[in-house]
Order: structure tokens, then C-alpha cells, then sequence
């Protein structure tokens, strides 16, 4: 599996506290090993949102209260696409349709 990080993922990640950017690393790294071991760590609360014919699976990974973590996979390929709250991620959900 190989994994990419869009650059809105980066901007976005960039402007978040540090606090809150380990809490993104962490759940990177927990959605990582869900792939390597098949295994899904408690709370990670993912949820599959929808399937698109271009991006593939597309998910929702929760890193707190607040914030989501955005990535679609096909394949063999896992790509990150945004870290926001819950209304953020709504709207750029709405880039995909």
C-alpha cells in the first residue's frame, strides 16, 4: 500500500495547533496499521462515506471531538485529502460528487 498526502492536507495541517497535529500523525498512524494488520485500533472511528468511480473508497477517520481526517482508497493506494471539522469536510465532500 502506498500513501499520498494531497497539498490542501498539508496547508490545512500546517494551520492546526501542534497539539492537534499529533492527534492527525496518531491517527494516520492508526489508519496505516488498519491497512498493514487489518486491524482497526479502538476509537478510531472511521466510517466509509461513499464510493466514487475516480477516488474509490472514501472515508472519514475521526482525530477528536472536533476534527475528521478525509482520505479515499483504491487499490493499492491510500490518499489523504483534508483535515477539518465536521463542516469542512462536508463542503469538500461536496468536490467529489
Amino acid at each position: 500500500m502506498t500513501y499520498k498526502y494531497k497539498a490542501r492536507f498539508h496547508k490545512a495541517l500546517r494551520k492546526l495547533p501542534q497539539h492537534e497535529q499529533l492527534r492527525v500523525a496518531d491517527t494516520i498512524d492508526q489508519v496505516v496499521s488498519l491497512f498493514e494488520t487489518h486491524q482497526a485500533a479502538q476509537g478510531l472511528g472511521l466510517k466509509k462515506l461513499f464510493s466514487h468511480q475516480a477516488f474509490g473508497a472514501v472515508f472519514e477517520a475521526r482525530t477528536s471531538l472536533s476534527l475528521r481526517l478525509l482520505f479515499s482508497v483504491q487499490r493499492d493506494q491510500t490518499v489523504f485529502h483534508m483535515v477539518g471539522n465536521h463542516d469542512e469536510v462536508r463542503r469538500f465532500i461536496r468536490t467529489f460528487q
